[in-house]
Parts: C-alpha cells; structure tokens; sequence
C-alpha cells in the first residue's frame, strides 16, 4: 500500500512538472516579439517588398531575363506564394501551445487512470514525447520567415542553373549536329570503301551504328533542353510555352576569382547562414534538454559543413578555370590545323572529306569553348550561394 501511494505521489509530481514546463513555455512566447533580426532580414521588407505597375508588367511579359529570376521567383512562383501565405496565417504561437499542450494533458490524464504501472508509464512515455515533439516543432514566426526565405533563395539558384544548363545546352546541340554530320561523312566513306573493295562489312556496320548513336544522341539532348526549358519557364511563375523567350546570359563573373580567400569567405559564410541561425533560435527556445542537445549538435556541426561546401565549390571554380584555359588551347591548336589544312587541300595533298574533318574539329572546339564558360559561371553562382549563407549544413 505504502510503495503504491509513492508510486502514485511521484506520478502526479511528474506530471505537475510537465505542467510547469508548458506553463513556463507559455510564459516565453510573449518575448517572441521583441525579435532581433538576423542581418537585417525583416518581414517588411521581403514578403511585402513593393515593385512598381511598370516593373510588374515587365516582368510579366514573355521573356525570362537571367537577372530577373529572382523577382519573378518572388512575385510569381506559386510555391513560394503559398509560402508566404501560409506563414502570414500562421497560428500564433498560443494557438500551437494550447494544441499541443491538450494532447499532452490527454495523455498525461489517461496516465492517471490506468490500472496498471506499466499503462501508466506508457502514456507517461507518450505524454513526454508529445512534449518534445512540440519543443521541436513549435517555431516562432521569424523562425518560420527564415525557413521560408531560405527556400525562396534556394529556388531561385536552382532556377538560375537551370537557365546557365539551358543556354550551355545550345552549343551542346550544336556539336551534337556536326557529329552527325561528321557521322555520315564517315558512313559515305565506309560505303565507298567496301564497293571498292578496300573496306569490310564490319567497317560498315561501325559507321552505320556511329550514325544512329549521334542521332541518339541529338534527340537526348534536345529533349533534356526543352525539360530545362519548361522548369525555367514554371519556376519563374510562368505557362509553359514555347512563345516564352530565354535572353542570352552574361557571362561576366561577379567576384575576382583570383582575390578569392577561402578562409576569410568562410567566415563571412558562416556569419550569413540562415539555417545555422535557424539552428541558433531553436536551441534558445528549447524547453527540454532532448530538443536542446538535438539542435547543438546540428549547429556545431555546422561549420565543418559550411567550409567543406565552401571548398568543394572553390575548387568547382579552378577546375572550370583549367577547363577554359585548356578549351582555348585546343581552340587555338584547332585554328591552326584548318590554316594548315587549307593549304594542304589547294595543293592536292588531303581530300574533301579530310578537310571537312578538320573544320568539323574547329566546330566542336568553338563550341566547347562556350560551353566552358556556361561551367564556370555556374561554379560562381554556387560559391556565392554559399557566401551568401543560402546553403544548407
């Protein structure tokens, strides 16, 4: 009798504790409004950023301008407008408390009403991880704001690769062409040799299969072009249409690639990063030490993340520098072979289809020169994607 009383008194003092907690909890929401922005990033200023009538029709019109992504993105994506919706109708954070705090007293009364301990400890156990479940969960609304400008500026780097991969796909389709007509050049010339008995079958079939794949290939590109195309067009809040007209990108750089230093951008990486400031704020309005310990390890694992993401981009960036450089090389040894060509095939020495080659070669490394560029303004975006602290760690 005696140890059943202590059982029941220790229960009850359990549950008044988790009482406390939620009370406690409830008692700190009203802090929640005295918010300090995180570098300057304020509601006012991003949800309800105001545009002109003029700039709106402009950006309505149907034509996607790399430089405007990010507006479009704003004003039109439907994700992005739902987002900023559902976040204005939030619940306040004493509508989510009391949610949670009902299921929880269910679960802790149930406790009290078993016949068994170990009923009685199981909705204990259910009590408490409802507890926790809504110290995880339960966000303040900047909080909530900082997740969702985070997936806004994710979206628009994701829009602006696909536009980068888009415009780098043209010069694709291009070699993609000449292959096939460098191809059949090949196949005209396998058939020539077998009729003059200086060929083989073998040889033939290997031109004639060389010619389906370039065509295959063709096909692959153009369709992962217009798939580019049609996420580009819907990400910018656009129908997809084929009335819609891409502008050729810029492809001068934004930073100097030779002033970068990898360990000053680190630290103002790690100073921009909205979700290590997520991670911040979530240890701060930590009511359990589960929640707490969760998120501590998340935020000082953090950095390491950042800096490695950091530096893989960087070496992104030289190895699209080596690419250029080597892509130009090749471009300047090809202009010389089709100067040298030329002469060889006035003086009778190559044939018309040896000629042919060589222009085909100077073709395709025109074309991978351009490429190239596309390469590495797409490693620049995605290192200033990190300095800008749009990552995730």
């Amino acid at each position: 009798m005696l140890k059943d009383v202590k059982m029941r008194k220790s229960k009850y003092v359990f549950i008044y504790s988790i009482a406390l907690v939620f009370i406690i909890t409830f008692n700190s929401f009203a802090e929640l409004g005295k918010v300090e922005y995180f570098n300057g990033l304020t509601p006012q200023t991003h949800v309800n950023k105001l545009y002109s009538d003029e700039r709106k029709n402009e950006l309505k019109q149907d034509i996607v301008n790399y430089s405007d992504i990010e507006d479009m993105i704003h004003l039109f994506n439907p994700e992005i407008l739902n987002n900023w919706n559902s976040w204005e109708n939030d619940k306040s954070a004493e509508d989510i408390y009391d949610i949670y705090q009902s299921a929880a007293d269910r679960l802790f009364d149930s406790a009290g009403t078993q016949d068994s301990m170990m009923q009685e400890d199981m909705m204990s156990a259910q009590g408490r991880a409802m507890q926790i479940q809504a110290d995880k969960n339960v966000s303040d609304s900047y909080i909530n704001f900082l997740s969702n400008y985070l997936a806004e500026k994710q979206l628009v780097l994701t829009t602006k690769i696909l536009d980068i991969n888009y415009q780098k796909s043209a010069y694709e389709l291009l070699n993609a062409n000449e292959a096939i007509k460098e191809s059949e050049r090949n196949l005209t010339k396998a058939e020539n040799a077998l009729k003059y008995g200086s060929g083989t079958q073998v040889e033939l079939l290997t031109a004639k299969k060389a010619v389906a794949d370039a065509k295959s290939s063709l096909i692959a590109a153009e369709s992962a072009q217009k798939a580019n195309k049609i996420k580009l067009i819907l990400n910018c809040g656009k129908s997809a249409s084929d009335n819609i007209y891409i502008t050729p990108i810029d492809l001068s750089l934004d930073i100097d690639i030779n002033a970068i230093n990898l360990t000053a951008d680190f630290e103002t990486a790690k100073n921009n990063n909205i979700q290590l400031e997520i991670y911040k704020r979530k240890i701060d309005n930590a009511r359990t030490e589960e929640v707490k310990n969760e998120f501590t390890i998340l935020y000082e694992a953090a950095p390491d993340k950042i800096y490695n993401d950091l530096e893989n981009k960087y070496r992104s960036i030289l190895d699209a520098v080596d690419t250029n450089a080597n892509r130009q090389v090749a471009l300047t040894l090809a202009n010389d072979n089709l100067k040298k060509a030329k002469d060889e095939y006035e003086h009778g020495n190559i044939s018309v289809k040896e000629f042919l080659t060589v222009e085909y070669n100077l073709a395709v490394a025109n074309n991978n020169v351009l490429a190239a560029q596309y390469d590495l303004k797409l490693a620049v975006e995605n290192y200033k994607n990190i300095l800008d602290g749009y990552s995730n760690c």
